[in-house]
């Protein structure tokens, strides 16, 4: 008997930045990188060793269309500002389905959507972070 699994749909998740906790209506550059050096041995032409090595630069996250989910005041996320502990949790009926996260990053860029009051639209941020390597958590 075969198990038909439901696919995991990502329209819920939420940010948790230190102790703060944000919505935000996009996530994008959710990726963990690997580079690898490529070392061929003396004498055995046939084939080459692949090694880890440690990452040559910051990898970016970009959060956008944010907001404080409680409503108050987190951290200030402005540029040159430090963040730690930072996990994103895709949820699904209440559920934690999948998380990444990283431990430390710098936040690089901060902007805000344009004014207009004929439109009416909510404010909502836009947020870069640089930061040390994104590690996939459990999965249910």
């Amino acid at each position: 008997m075969s198990t038909v699994k439901t696919p995991l749909l990502n329209a819920s998740f939420q940010v948790n930045i230190g102790s703060s906790t944000y919505s935000f209506a996009r996530i994008r550059n959710i990726s963990e990188v690997l580079e690898v050096e490529s070392i061929q041995e003396g004498g055995n032409n046939w084939r080459v060793h692949n090694l880890a090595k440690p990452l040559s630069s910051s990898q970016k996250l970009i959060l956008e269309r944010g907001f404080l989910a409680d409503g108050g005041y987190g951290p200030a996320l402005r540029p040159g500002a430090r963040v730690f502990d930072v996990t994103i949790m895709v949820m699904q009926h209440g559920n934690i389905k999948k998380s990444y996260s990283f431990e430390e990053g710098i936040v690089t860029r901060w902007d805000i959507s344009d004014f207009d009051a004929l439109q009416g639209q909510v404010i909502y941020n836009t947020i870069e972070i640089l930061h040390s390597g994104l590690k996939e958590g459990r999965t249910n």
